[in-house]
């Protein structure tokens, strides 16, 4: 049994939990990382594949969960807070997974190609969603604030859908018949789904 003043119990005491969870989730996503499938065609380069795609996803799943927690503020002032929270975090994943993705492309195709209609729009949308973030702080009317909080990830989609493939796959997870690679693919989302909801939870116990 570990003594009460032993490092132990007071590193974790000293520690907030959601960290140390925090630690953990980002640990178990580099082991899955690296135990991840080659693939084919691009062998080892998949596995920054995985971290761009994972990252890039968590992102956008988090600009929904933003616009619907907007669309609740109108009736529900607490989500209003929320909505905040939410949307700069998912800002973050969305930021960390196109920077990833250029690092991929570098990896994968020898060059960061800053024309590929891709990468343009996933800049494009970066600026967009920074400025409605952004704009989201001064904006005195809840009832606007939500709507342009829901209006972002309609934007990101639909200007995804519009940009043509050139280099960039259709989707790198369909797109594969290989199990390991689907389920790592899977694995790796929802992990940085967890970690995104510990920085959500742990910006918020401190807003």
């Amino acid at each position: 049994m570990l003594q009460e003043n032993s490092f132990p119990r007071r590193f974790v005491a000293a520690v907030p939990t959601a960290v140390i969870a925090l630690c953990c989730v980002l640990v178990l996503a580099a082991l899955l990382v690296w135990l991840g499938p080659d693939e084919k065609t691009l062998g080892s380069g998949i596995k920054a594949v995985y971290v761009h795609v994972s990252l890039t996803w968590a992102g956008l799943i988090g600009y929904v969960a933003a616009g619907l927690l907007g669309l609740a503020a109108l009736a529900w002032q607490r989500a209003d807070s929320w909505r905040q929270t939410v949307g700069w975090v998912a800002f973050g994943f969305y930021v960390s997974g196109v920077a990833v993705s250029a690092l991929a492309s570098k990896i994968n195709w020898g060059a960061v190609f800053w024309q590929e209609p891709r990468m343009v729009t996933s800049l494009n949308m970066l600026a967009v969603a920074l400025l409605l973030l952004t704009a989201n702080l001064f904006v005195p009317w809840r009832w606007l604030r939500g709507l342009l909080s829901a209006l972002l990830p309609v934007i990101i989609i639909w200007s995804n859908l519009r940009a043509p493939l050139v280099l960039h796959p259709d989707n790198a997870v369909r797109a594969s018949t290989a199990t390991g690679i689907q389920l790592t693919f899977m694995g790796m989302l929802l992990l940085m789904l967890l970690a995104e909801s510990i920085l959500v939870w742990m910006a918020q116990q401190r807003s």
